[in-house]
Parts: structure tokens; C-alpha cells; sequence
């Protein structure tokens, strides 16, 4: 468990708050910590194939990754490279994330290209990701983008790639979207 384990209220102790209200729980910790919490079907496949990449290592590095390998999640996963800067810019975006976003092929634009006034909420999860190298994943509401989206929420899996240990070059993402009707169903 991390110190980002949060109650699905959003309700914390004090010490550390959630990045946004959007957010219902949020984890951040190796793979095993993280596997339990993931109800999502893509985001498994996604954290497990990683752990497999990885081997030893504290996490694989991109060209470790063989999207043929994944090609069935391939259009719930994104990319993003990390720059110098500390900023992030999408490298790779699959065509359900892409409709999520709003915004046409993404590729190329960083967040808050993407999200505007939003992008908080997205890039908070990267830069958790980032700088503690390790998996992070969180459930959200869907409502904080676009309203008139079908989605209640997503979970989503932020999982570091580098070449060294040290550090993190490429993020590599998996969400999955719930509809309204889903949720009624469940």
C-alpha cells in the first residue's frame, strides 16, 4: 500500500491530498500492490505484460515494449514521452483514448494542449509516476472532460519506461472507460 491510497470519498487524512476531486482512489507501488486494486481488463493486461517486461529491473525500457503484444488493449493505451523540461508530450494515443480527448490524433500535443485548464488532472498522475518510478494507477469520474461523454468513470495504469533505473523517459497508459449503461448493469 502507498501513502496515496486514498477511500473512494476522496477523503484523506490531511497529509496529502488527491489531485483532483475527480479522482475516487488513487495507488501508486510496485505491481503486486497494484493488481488487486485493478478491476479494468486492460490495465491488468497492461501492468502484468510490464511487470513481465521488466524482469529485475526496476522497469522496462521502450523498446522492450511490442505493441503487437498488447495489440488487442492497443486502443485504450497511450504513450507519452517525458521531456528535459519536465513536461510531457503524447507519442502515441489509441483511437478510444483519442475520442475521450476530444481533440482529434493528439499526437505531438502535450496535455495542456489537450485539456486547457484541465490538464492538471492528467498531468498529476504522470508526475507521481515520474518521480517515484513506479506504477501508479487511479479510478476517476469521466465527468471532469467532456460532459457529454457516455463515460461515468475510467481506471487507468501510468507505468514508467527508461533505459536506466534512474530514470523514467516514456510513460506508457492504459484506460479503460465504464458507459452509464455498464455501470447500470453492474
Amino acid at each position: 500500500m502507498s501513502d496515496l491510497d486514498y477511500p473512494a470519498t476522496g477523503e484523506t487524512d490531511g497529509s496529502q491530498l488527491p489531485p483532483s476531486s475527480a479522482i475516487r482512489t488513487e495507488y501508486c507501488g510496485d505491481a503486486a500492490a497494484l493488481r488487486p486494486r485493478l478491476t479494468s481488463v486492460a490495465p491488468l493486461a497492461v501492468l502484468d505484460y510490464w511487470d513481465k517486461l521488466r524482469g529485475a529491473r526496476r522497469f522496462p525500457a521502450r523498446a522492450d515494449f511490442d505493441p503487437m503484444a498488447m495489440r488487442k488493449h492497443l486502443p485504450l493505451i497511450f504513450m507519452l514521452d517525458v521531456l528535459p523540461d519536465g513536461q510531457f508530450r503524447y507519442r502515441v494515443v489509441g483511437s478510444v483514448i483519442s475520442e475521450f480527448f476530444g481533440a482529434g490524433n493528439p499526437v505531438g500535443m502535450t496535455p495542456e494542449d489537450v485539456f486547457g485548464a484541465n490538464a492538471e488532472v492528467a498531468l498529476a498522475p504522470m508526475r507521481i509516476c515520474m518521480e517515484r518510478r513506479q506504477p501508479y494507477m487511479h479510478t476517476a469520474s469521466a465527468a471532469w472532460h467532456y460532459c457529454d461523454r457516455d463515460y461515468v468513470y475510467y481506471e487507468v495504469v501510468v507505468l514508467p519506461l527508461g533505459d536506466s533505473d534512474d530514470k523514467v523517459d516514456k510513460l506508457l497508459c492504459c484506460a479503460e472507460f465504464v458507459s452509464a449503461e455498464e455501470a447500470a448493469r453492474a
